[in-house]
C-alpha cells in the first residue's frame, strides 16, 4: 500500500498555495458603468473568490501542520488518543490529525 511521504505533502501543499495564488484574486466590481444585473454578477463572482481564497489558505495551513508533524515525527499518530492513523486516511486525507473514530468524536461535539 502505498503511503504519504515528505515529498507528496510538499508537493500538495505548493499546488495548493499556486492555486491560491492564481484562483483566489477577488474581482472589482464597477458600480458606476453597470447595470444592476451586472454589479450583482460582479459581487457574486467576489464572494466566491472570496470563499475559494479562504478554503485555499485553510488547507494550506492544514498541509503546513502536516508537514511538521512529519518533520517532528508525529505524522500519521492521531493527536487526540495517540493512535495510529491508518495510511488508507492519510491517502484520503493527507492532513488529517486525527484517527477516524476521534474525527467523528469531535465532529459530533461541534454540533
Amino acid at each position: 500500500m502505498k503511503t504519504i511521504t515528505a515529498t507528496d505533502l510538499l508537493g500538495t501543499y505548493r499546488d495548493v498555495v499556486a492555486r491560491l495564488q492564481h484562483e483566489a484574486t477577488v474581482p472589482t466590481a464597477d458600480a458606476a458603468s453597470s447595470n444592476f444585473v451586472d454589479l450583482a454578477q460582479s459581487v457574486e463572482h467576489q464572494e466566491l473568490a472570496r470563499l475559494t481564497a479562504t478554503r485555499l489558505a485553510e488547507r494550506a495551513r492544514r498541509l503546513q501542520i502536516a508537514l511538521t508533524r512529519m518533520a517532528d515525527g508525529e505524522y500519521g499518530v492521531c493527536s487526540e488518543c495517540g493512535t495510529s492513523i491508518p495510511p488508507k486516511r492519510h491517502l484520503a486525507v493527507p492532513d488529517a490529525t486525527t484517527c477516524v473514530a476521534c474525527q467523528e468524536r469531535l465532529e459530533q461535539a461541534r454540533s
